[in-house]
């Protein structure tokens, strides 16, 4: 049977890994402590009887055979985390199917399909600046060269990342070849937790675009400037995040930007700023919405740079369409709540998920756990243990059905 404490024991002691003194984790993508997680997932994967590969862009796939040879179902998350986060962001979504495994190899089950559950590399996109990087490759959406020519902020390459902690692997995965993928997450907002539901299945998830903005002024003193003679980079980046939250604000209440990153140079306090750089990550559950929000703020942005006699550099790093959960997926995670008798809530996720880019080439549902208060990217996130047993239950339920076939054919129906 699951184990609680087994799971729940496995959570915190990922958890240790790369968490600072005051509780906050940093496990950032080719970092020593990226290191150390994965090196943990791949003992604890092999004792559990799992066959541990490792595909060029340093996505983990730990597959349990079959009694066929048909199509695997895939489930899986990530184990990066972004600066000052907390332990269970996707972090569930791979030790629940350990779990599941482990269960599995006590009991001696076997399925009909084999199993992969795969560890997605870059998912947060805090140190490469590309979110859902893994799935991105794997489904098609990014080439692996493109990939791997990536820089952090220091000019390293993401191979170069991945082959300083033995991680850039020489196996092949693609999603395409699944018979369906299916990620469990916390949900990371406070639907669940609010309605006192157990577990979320997901319709759709919102589409989600990022954005490099730098604006260029000139450096001056800050004493003997006039303030109308000034170009001054960092007041336009400022009215650029004052415009983004009005125009998102005005445009629907699924519509969210957010300003997360900020550099500034020469960076003193008695100097006009000369650059201003910006990250930028916009989101909506419709696409055609989410693309007019981005042309508005563009056309904005020119008029303002040119105001402020300004010149400004716009790069898109990320544009992925809302995504509509597979019909079947969704319905087999349904009944999966009601043969281990609990409730359920069907919802929409604002947040991105690596089933975005698994829906476009496999038939892909979504499982959420509760987040007490709502709470995610922050030490303070934090999901009950019943509440993960009792997901990881339903996930079980629901891979058991999934792997089950009558012929070699038999697979969820692409929507």
């Amino acid at each position: 049977m699951i184990q609680q404490d087994r799971l729940w024991n496995s959570i915190q002691t990922l958890g240790e890994i790369g968490e600072r003194d005051d509780g906050a984790m940093m496990r950032v993508t080719g970092s020593d402590a990226d290191k150390r997680a994965r090196d943990t997932l791949v003992d604890w994967f092999e004792d559990a009887g799992l066959t541990v590969t490792v595909d060029s862009v340093g996505n983990i796939v730990a597959r349990r055979e079959g009694r066929t040879d048909a199509a695997p179902i895939v489930t899986g998350s990530h184990v990066d985390t972004v600066p000052n986060g907390g332990r269970f962001d996707g972090v569930v979504g791979v030790l629940g199917p350990l779990e599941i495994a482990r269960y599995w190899d006590d009991a001696g089950v076997e399925t009909d399909r084999p199993v992969e559950v795969v560890v997605f590399t870059e998912e947060e996109g805090t140190r490469f600046g590309t979110g859902l990087l893994g799935s991105l490759v794997a489904s098609g959406k990014l080439s692996l060269e493109d990939a791997l020519e990536l820089e952090d902020d220091d000019g390293t390459t993401l191979q170069a990342t991945l082959e300083r902690i033995g991680y850039h692997g020489d196996g092949e995965f693609e999603l395409a070849d699944a018979a369906g993928f299916v990620e469990m997450h916390v949900e990371q907002g406070p639907l669940l937790d609010r309605s006192g539901s157990t577990v979320g299945i997901v319709e759709a998830i919102a589409g989600i675009t990022h954005h490099s903005i730098t604006f260029e002024g000139e450096a001056d003193h800050a004493g003997n400037t006039p303030m109308d003679m000034r170009r001054d980079a960092f007041m336009g980046a400022a009215e650029f995040a004052l415009s983004l939250e009005s125009l998102v604000t005005e445009t629907s209440e699924s519509t969210v930007g957010t300003v997360g990153k900020v550099s500034v140079a020469p960076n003193g306090t008695n100097v006009i700023p000369e650059t201003a750089r910006l990250g930028v990550d916009v989101r909506d559950t419709d696409g055609d919405r989410l693309h007019d929000v981005v042309e508005t703020l563009r056309e904005r942005t020119a008029d303002m740079t040119s105001r402020r006699n300004l010149s400004v550099d716009w790069e898109t790093h990320l544009d992925i369409s809302p995504s509509v959960m597979n019909a079947d997926i969704r319905r087999e995670l349904i009944a999966a709540t009601e043969r281990c008798d609990v409730d359920f809530l069907e919802l929409r996720s604002g947040a991105g998920h690596d089933a975005m880019n698994a829906q476009a080439v496999t038939p892909t549902g979504m499982l959420f756990v509760p987040s007490e208060d709502g709470i995610s990217h922050s030490p303070r996130e934090y999901t009950r243990p019943a509440d993960l047993y009792r997901g990881t239950k339903v996930l079980e339920s629901a891979l058991r059905e999934l792997t089950s076939v009558q012929s070699a054919d038999s697979s969820p129906t692409v929507d």
